[in-house]
């Protein structure tokens, strides 16, 4: 392998769910321990590649006055970080500094390309290409041998229905388990080498 290690970081409910009924994604259990560890794993992070509608979502969240106030130096981070956003296309994107966009015909080539850019990494990062969310993304990304460590954050709720965290997954995927965090919320934080 060279350059850059690519990590997805995703969330899930005890239960196995990404996205709660109608798409709910605000079922999370968030802290400020869970911020601070998160930022600590941001600063690993030279490149991030996103699925649209995830994209979308941070540059609602992130690229404002009101995430900036509450939490400065996860903003400052999200919107220094490049982005690429892997996009069938049709529809603009939201406009968000340092983001770019590809069709995600050729993600070998693409995944390729980050590792090589982000082990120069972004001001205060260690260079790790990053995929936050983005589970059909993510998906796609294991099927071609591309994620080298799941970072499965599990919620302590259950949600009875949604989607599922790794929907649309066709083969089987061996993982090796690595490290396990438990934070006083409850989440537990699963560490797995692919």
């Amino acid at each position: 392998m060279s350059g850059a290690k690519v990590f997805a970081f995703l969330f899930t409910s005890l239960d196995g769910y990404h996205e709660g009924p109608g798409g709910s994604l605000g079922w999370g259990v968030y802290d400020e321990e869970f911020f601070e560890w998160n930022l600590r794993q941001s600063r690993e992070v030279g490149a991030l590649l996103l699925g649209r509608r995830t994209y979308e979502h941070f540059a609602e969240v992130w690229d404002g006055g009101e995430a900036a106030e509450r939490l400065p130096e996860v903003a400052a981070f999200m919107n220094a970080v490049p982005k690429t956003v892997v996009t069938s296309g049709g529809h603009p994107l939201t406009p968000w500094e340092g983001s770019r966009s590809v069709d995600g015909s050729d993600l070998p080539a693409e995944i390729a390309r980050l590792r090589r850019e982000s082990t120069a990494g972004a001001p205060g990062s260690g260079g790790d290409v990053a995929v936050f969310g983005s589970s059909d993304l993510t998906v796609s990304l294991l099927e071609q041998g591309l994620v080298d460590e799941l970072r499965i954050l599990v919620h302590p709720v259950l949600l009875g229905g949604g989607r599922s965290l790794f929907a649309g997954l066709k083969e089987r995927v061996e993982l090796t388990p690595g490290a396990v965090t438990t934070f006083r919320s409850g989440n537990v934080l699963l560490r797995y080498r692919v």
